[in-house]
C-alpha cells in the first residue's frame, strides 16, 4: 500500500501528517533572518521601549490618581445619606433579578452618581455592566466593507449582557446594566430607542439604570424620557442633589493624604489650596478633584512665595454675584467719564464653566439692589434675553457672549445701587425647573409656527405657560 501524501490544512500552523510508514523526527522551519543590520534592530527595540513606557506612563498618572480618591465604600460617598437610603431601597425592593426594572439616576454633574451606584450595588452584591460607547476603529467594520451601526452594537451589548454570564464576575452576584453615554442616534429616532426598551421589558432579565446628568445643556430627560414615556413603562426615578460643602469639606479630607502619598514627586496639596479651591466650589465633586490636583502641581525653579505672588485673584461665586448687582463705579480718563471698578468681562471668565448656575443666582438676587422701577424694566428684558439664549445648548460661543451680555447689562442698568448689605440667597431648585420648562415650552411654540410638519400637536403658548405655573 502507498503511503499516503501529506494533505496541507488551510492555516500555516497546522500540517496533518497521515503517512503510516517508519515516523521521522519533524524539522523545524528555521525563521527568516531579517535584512536590516543589527544596529538598526537595536535602535528600534530601543525606540519601542520608550514608546511603551511613554504610554504607560501617560495613562498610569492621572487616571490612576483618580482612581485611587475613588470612594470604596458608603461611609466615603459625597452623596447625601438619605439619597444612599433610596438608592439602597431601590437596589433591595425594586432590582429583583428575573424580573426587568429600569431607574433614571439624574442629578447635577459631578454630584458622585456613577460612584454611588458603583458602591452601594457592591455592598448589595451587584455585578455591574457597563455600556461604554466604542470608538470609531477597523473592528467597526465588516468584510464586506458595510460599518457597524452604533443603534445594533447597543442593542447587541443587551442582548449579551442578559443571555450570558461574565467570567470575571461573581456568579453568586446579581446582574445590573448600566448606561451613561446613550448613543446619539437615539436623540433623532426617539422610536427606536422606545422600540428598544419594549424590547427589553419582553427579554430583559436584570435591572437597568440610565445616568442622566441634569442640567439644561443635556436634554436626555426632556427628549427620551418624558411624563408619558415615564408612566408607561413604570420607570423610577431618583434625583442627586449637588454636593454640599461639608461634604466637600469631608471628600477632600479623606484624598489629601492619598494625593500626597502617591504623587508627593508632583503635588504638594496645603490647606490653602483647598480653602482656594472650595471657595469656587458650585457642588461638583469631579471638578474640584482636578482643581485641587492642578492647582497643587508643583512647578520646578520655583518657590511658594514666589508662587503665591504670581497667582492670579481667585473669585467665589458669592463675591462674583456681589460684584454684578451692586457694581462700583470710578472716573475714568476722560471728562465726565466713568468705568466699573470690576470688568464684567473678567467677572464672566470664571464662571464660564457653570454659567447656568450664576445666571440662576442673578435671577435670585438682582432685585435686591435695584432702586428704582425703571432700572428693573431693563434689567428684566437682559435677563428675559439670557434665557432665551441659555437654551441654544449647540453653539458653545453663546455661553462666553450670554454671560458677558447678563453681567454687563445687569451693571449698566443699576445706575444707583442700595448701598446696603444684602445676603445672597441660593435659587431654589423649583424655580430652576420652572425656568427650564417655560424655555422648552416657548421653544415648541416658536417650531410649530417654523416648522408646523415637524411638531405633532403644536402647543399654544399660553396654555403651556399656564399648566406650568
Amino acid at each position: 500500500m502507498p503511503p499516503i501524501k501529506k494533505i496541507k490544512s488551510n492555516t500555516s500552523w497546522v500540517d496533518l501528517d497521515m503517512d503510516f510508514g517508519p515516523s521521522e523526527p519533524v524539522k523545524k522551519k528555521e525563521p527568516k533572518k531579517p535584512s536590516q543590520p543589527e544596529s538598526s534592530l537595536m535602535d528600534l527595540d530601543y525606540i519601542d521601549s520608550l514608546i511603551v513606557s511613554k504610554r504607560s506612563n501617560q495613562t498610569s498618572s492621572l487616571a490612576t490618581l483618580l482612581e485611587a480618591c475613588d470612594p470604596k465604600k458608603s461611609a466615603d460617598l459625597s452623596v447625601s445619606r438619605q439619597k444612599q437610603k433610596e438608592l439602597t431601597e431601590w437596589l433591595v425592593d425594586k432590582a429583583l433579578p428575573g424580573i426587568p426594572r429600569i431607574l433614571v439616576l439624574s442629578g447635577a454633574s459631578g454630584s458622585g452618581k456613577t460612584a454611588a451606584l458603583k458602591v452601594l450595588a457592591k455592598e448589595n452584591k451587584f455585578d455591574i455592566v457597563e455600556w461604554i460607547t466604542p470608538t470609531d476603529s477597523a473592528a467597526n467594520y465588516y468584510d464586506n466593507n458595510m460599518t457597524i451601526k452604533q443603534a445594533d452594537k447597543f442593542l447587541d451589548f443587551f442582548i449579551r449582557a442578559t443571555r450570558y454570564n461574565s467570567v470575571m464576575g461573581n456568579q453568586s452576584s446579581r446582574k445590573l446594566l448600566l448606561v451613561k453615554d446613550i448613543p446619539n442616534i437615539y436623540f433623532h429616532d426617539k422610536d427606536s430607542f422606545y422600540d428598544l426598551l419594549t424590547q427589553y421589558f419582553e427579554l430583559g432579565t436584570h435591572p437597568l439604570v440610565f445616568i442622566c446628568p441634569d442640567s439644561e445643556a443635556s436634554r436626555v430627560q426632556q427628549i427620551l424620557f418624558p411624563a408619558e414615556i415615564i408612566e408607561k413603562y413604570g420607570i423610577d426615578k431618583i434625583n442627586v442633589n449637588a454636593t454640599t460643602a461639608t461634604a466637600m469639606k469631608n471628600m477632600l479630607k479623606r484624598v489629601t493624604p492619598i494625593l500626597n502619598s502617591k504623587a508627593g514627586h508632583m503635588l504638594q496639596v496645603t490647606q490653602h489650596n483647598i480653602d482656594e479651591v472650595l471657595s469656587n466650589s458650585i457642588g461638583d465633586v469631579r471638578s474640584t478633584l482636578l482643581n485641587v490636583i492642578f492647582t497643587s502641581l508643583k512647578i520646578p525653579g520655583q518657590t511658594k512665595s514666589q508662587d503665591c505672588e504670581v497667582r492670579e485673584e481667585s473669585l467665589g461665586l458669592l463675591h462674583g454675584v456681589g460684584r454684578v448687582i451692586n457694581p462700583k463705579r470710578e472716573p475714568a480718563d476722560k471728562p465726565g467719564g466713568w468705568k466699573f471698578v470690576h470688568n464684567p468681562d473678567e467677572i464672566a471668565s470664571y464662571f464660564l464653566s457653570h454659567s447656568n448656575i450664576f445666571l440662576h443666582f442673578l435671577h435670585e438676587n438682582y432685585l435686591n439692589t435695584m432702586e428704582k422701577i425703571e432700572f428693573v424694566d431693563i434689567a428684566s428684558d437682559i435677563l428675559s434675553l439670557s434665557d432665551t439664549l441659555s437654551i441654544e445648548y449647540r453653539d458653545p460661543n453663546l455661553v462666553k457672549l450670554n454671560l458677558s451680555l447678563c453681567i454687563r447689562g445687569l451693571m449698566v442698568s443699576n445706575q444707583t445701587p442700595v448701598t446696603k448689605w444684602n445676603p445672597v440667597r441660593k435659587p431654589r431648585s423649583a424655580e430652576t425647573k420652572h425656568q427650564r420648562d417655560l424655555g422648552v415650552a416657548e421653544e415648541r411654540y416658536y417650531k410649530s409656527i417654523i416648522r408646523p410638519k415637524a411638531v405633532k400637536n403644536p402647543p399654544n403658548l399660553e396654555t403651556t405657560i399656564e399648566a406650568v405655573d
